[in-house]
């Protein structure tokens, strides 16, 4: 599993969180932890559907680790944690399954209407959805166990 091209994959991911970081003007000083941040995010994501978890709760596990990852580092270093979490989790972002669901959207308007290209739209189009939300709950899960002020019970 942790062969040479899996890591190099998951190095690869600190690219669009540098970038991103460096685009959200993130002070020099957390840079490293953004990118750290994109390779802790890349790994479990994809460790996790290796391991035969589906794409989406991997996807939620993940920006769970990154989130308790960036509060954990947001406290030590005193900044806000989505300095650091916001950035890490763009390589995330289900793209390639938004993409085919514009495809499938627009051969459907330009008369191309199908019962393959509904699937296809809809099965990319919910799929594309519940990734975002898996991301946007993985990453807001941490803070709303860590920073609570009233007990559960």
């Amino acid at each position: 599993m942790f062969d040479l091209q899996f890591l190099l994959n998951c190095s690869y991911a600190m690219v669009p969180a540098l970038g991103f970081a460096m685009a959200f003007n993130v002070p020099s000083c957390q840079l490293v932890f953004c990118a750290v941040g994109g390779f802790l995010g890349y790994f479990v994501k994809f460790f996790l559907i290796h391991h035969g978890l589906h794409i989406i709760w991997s996807t939620f596990v993940a920006a769970a680790c990154v989130s308790f990852y960036g509060i954990g580092w947001g406290q030590k270093y005193r900044a806000h944690p989505k300095v650091i979490t916001v950035a890490a989790i763009i390589h995330m972002i289900p793209g390639t399954f938004a993409y085919n669901t514009m495809v499938a959207i627009v051969a459907i308007a330009s008369g191309h209407f199908t019962d393959q290209t509904l699937s296809v739209a809809a099965e990319n189009g919910l799929k594309t959805l519940f990734i975002l939300g898996a991301i946007a709950f993985g990453l807001a899960s941490p803070s709303m166990l860590i920073y609570r002020r009233k007990p559960v019970v």
